[in-house]
């Protein structure tokens, strides 16, 4: 189609980056991540965003929100997605079945679920940061082409960046996970606090956290309890307000961007019962706790995200606590399963101690093993951790190499590697290669300090994440740190037994140089790589540590999961959905024209009226499926 007027193509112009996932091993990424984590960290201890939202939009002027009926049947519909802004391939797969009616098998017959009219996304929107337009590639893009908004039939309004309305405008509400709080909110309130659409879907939530009524008698609550998970005082006040206009008989549903209850679980679980009116007095869970104690009775589910997986917990049958569900497949690398506890001790909430049972996880335990022991693959899918790795061995190897040049009786006033070349490598003369390294770190502090710091770090890398035995957890990652030295030094003595010994090289000719820098990048970042995934496998079988790095490094796409929920007046009805398998393979929606592409940017032209469905289509069929029986939550009582 051709504008008379102007002679050109008429129809929008559209732009869509396709990210990979994040490297989270990669040595940049650790650096930059870190940073922005310290910096928003320390920022928000002085200045809290939220505050200054509350003051631009005061209670009055910030009402609860209420649901859309033009345009819809009932019963009412929502989805929960949390965790996205990943890769492409993960991401857009994720909101591609988010932004379509599905049909799904179950027990024999098939269950019809419709689009829901509202998003709801549950934290970290964007990976790792919001840094570098961030958003814009990995959360905007995805999602616009998933769900585009219509291309209006003037060209003049095709490319103006004004939202074109549709009968049956559907809504996108987010609270923001510790990865959106990284720019102190900045990009998250420009995002989904302006009043712009993104895609076909509506932004109308004026502040990081929001009151939303479904239906009669059914209310949705998003909270902001980033970064250290503390309520501030403006948001409390205004779910005092809001809590108000609950009717006699309405229910709740909690949106909290993290599943605190069973970190709290654990946390219970190792400390003295001694002090068990100190259990929910940690900021993570405490503020959690202050909301629902709030609501009371009222609350009939809390969703989280933050860990990448699927798992619901049930209460004890009989009781009034809420149903407790963590839905974080939203496109982020997979979290395993296999540690979550089948049982978790009590938690108190408002002196009443609740009981839980781990009633689903996806993937399942086995499942989560079996991918968490692939994770000796390292070499294979981080090639820049694993130079890092062989970097850092070719540093140690120089100083001590560098040393050994003042004579010493120890290595028969020879260098470390002349020395070590005319030792046999084998495992007898292991002590007698750690002496004559002593011998040569004893003339250089230098050394002796990089040591220690590869020590040091990798004992302060074992501790992430652990809770109890963390001397235990400390000494085994010294144990790491000191085998990746070990490698370093027989790295030195292999490469001097072949490239002395059997090629005959003077050890500081240029030939013998180059070698041995070829070969320490080179075998040094492959036989380092295994060492540190083989590493992680074991201590995670073993002790459990690792959980996050374990699974982090691989990058996992796949077993994606989202919640699809059915409001009626008198029960609301919960369908766990799963992605076995992302698409990673994309075509171009018939009626949309590749203009071009960049790399990992496509140019899109899409002309009025012809397409207005997704922009890319997957090349093998998605298909989704139900991760375990419906969850039934009564109005009036518990699930059935």
């Amino acid at each position: 189609m051709i504008d008379s007027a102007q002679g050109k193509p008429a129809g929008r112009v559209e732009l869509y980056t396709q990210m990979p996932m994040v490297n989270w091993l990669g040595p940049i990424e650790l650096l930059k991540t870190g940073m922005r984590a310290a910096v928003a960290t320390t920022l928000g201890a002085f200045a809290d965003p939220r505050e200054v939202q509350s003051l631009l939009n005061p209670q009055a002027n910030n009402p609860p929100l209420s649901m859309p009926r033009a345009g819809f049947a009932e019963p009412a519909w929502v989805d929960y997605l949390a965790d996205t802004g990943d890769g492409w391939n993960s991401t857009y797969s994720m909101a591609w079945c988010a932004s379509r009616d599905l049909q799904l098998a179950h027990q024999g017959s098939k269950l019809d679920l419709p689009q829901g009219r509202a998003l709801l996304l549950g934290g970290d929107q964007v990976y790792p940061t919001p840094a570098q337009g961030a958003y814009r590639t990995r959360f905007l893009d995805p999602f616009r082409a998933a769900f585009p908004a219509p291309v209006p039939d003037s060209p003049e309004e095709a490319n103006n960046n004004k939202p074109v309305q549709s009968v049956e405008r559907r809504w996108m509400l987010a609270t923001p996970g510790n990865h959106d709080w990284y720019d102190g909110l900045r990009g998250f309130g420009q995002l989904f606090c302006s009043g712009k659409p993104i895609g076909a879907w509506d932004t109308v939530q004026r502040t990081s956290y929001y009151a939303l009524q479904v239906c009669e008698g059914w209310w949705v609550w998003g909270l902001d309890l980033q970064l250290e998970s503390s309520i501030d005082g403006p948001q409390l006040h205004y779910f005092r307000g809001v809590l108000e206009r609950l009717q006699p008989g309405d229910r709740v549903v909690l949106c909290a961007p993290e599943p605190s209850w069973v970190d709290e679980a654990e946390r219970v679980a190792r400390e003295d019962k001694s002090l068990s009116t100190l259990e929910t007095q940690t900021p993570r869970f405490s503020s959690l706790r202050q909301v629902e104690e709030l609501l009371g009775d009222r609350l009939a589910l809390v969703l989280a995200g933050d860990s990448h997986h699927y798992a619901h917990y049930a209460p004890r049958a009989g009781t009034a606590a809420p149903q407790r569900i963590t839905c974080g497949g939203g496109g982020a690398f997979l979290h395993g399963t296999h540690q979550l506890p089948a049982k978790p001790d009590p938690i108190r909430v408002d002196g009443v101690r609740q009981h839980y049972t781990l009633q689903c996880a996806y993937p399942d335990a086995a499942a989560s093993k079996t991918l968490r022991n692939r994770a000796w693959r390292l070499p294979t899918r981080n090639a820049s951790f694993c130079g890092m790795l062989a970097m850092l061995y070719l540093m140690f190897t120089w100083m001590v190499q560098s040393a050994s040049k003042i004579p010493h009786p120890v290595l028969g006033n020879r260098s470390l590697m002349e020395s070590l070349s005319g030792l046999p490598f084998a495992w007898d003369n292991l002590w007698t290669a750690w002496l004559r390294l002593a011998a040569a770190m004893a003339h250089s502090p230098s050394s002796v300090l990089f040591a220690a710091a590869v020590v040091l770090g990798a004992g302060a890398f074992s501790l992430t994440g652990v809770k109890r035995a963390r001397a235990l957890a400390f000494f085994a990652g010294a144990v790491h740190g000191m085998l990746h030295l070990g490698l370093a030094v027989g790295l030195l003595w292999a490469m001097g037994t072949f490239n002395l010994g059997t090629l005959n090289f003077e050890v500081d000719s240029w030939r013998q140089v180059a070698l041995f820098l070829v070969e320490v990048l080179g075998f040094g970042g492959t036989l380092g790589g295994l060492l540190f995934g083989v590493w992680m496998v074991l201590t995670n079988s073993v002790a459990g540590l690792h959980a996050e790095e374990v699974f982090s490094s691989q990058c996992i796409a796949d077993n994606k999961c989202f919640l699809r929920m059915r409001f009626e007046r008198d029960r609301l009805t919960v369908y766990a959905i799963k992605l076995e398998k992302v698409c990673r393979r994309w075509t171009v929606s018939p009626g949309v024209h590749l203009e071009r592409r960049v790399k990992s940017t496509w140019k899109l032209r899409v002309p009025p009226g012809s397409a207005t469905g997704p922009r890319f289509t997957p090349a093998t069929p998605l298909q989704p499926a139900l991760i375990e029986d419906p969850i039934v939550i009564e109005r009036q009582g518990t699930t059935p």
